[in-house]
């Protein structure tokens, strides 16, 4: 696929997901996880799913969810 045509597929993708509520200004891709040293598509998934989906990462983005919602004062 052409890099043109990927990016435009990749950007109705999160217009989609956008429309139904999802945050994707802020993506990851596994090529953040190439430039730590040389490894496989797949283990890098795998590092980004660690890490994405790990207790601390999940506590601490709903403590600053929560903080933003009250400073804010909704």
């Amino acid at each position: 696929m052409e890099t043109l045509e990927k990016l435009r597929e990749i950007e109705q993708a999160k217009a989609i997901l956008k429309k139904h509520g999802y945050y994707v200004d802020n993506l990851w891709h596994v090529d953040d996880v190439y430039q730590h040293g040389k490894i496989d598509e797949d283990d890098a998934y795998d590092v980004l799913d660690a890490v994405l989906s790990n207790d601390y990462v999940i506590e601490i983005i709903n403590d600053m969810v929560k903080f933003e919602y009250e400073d804010r004062n909704f």
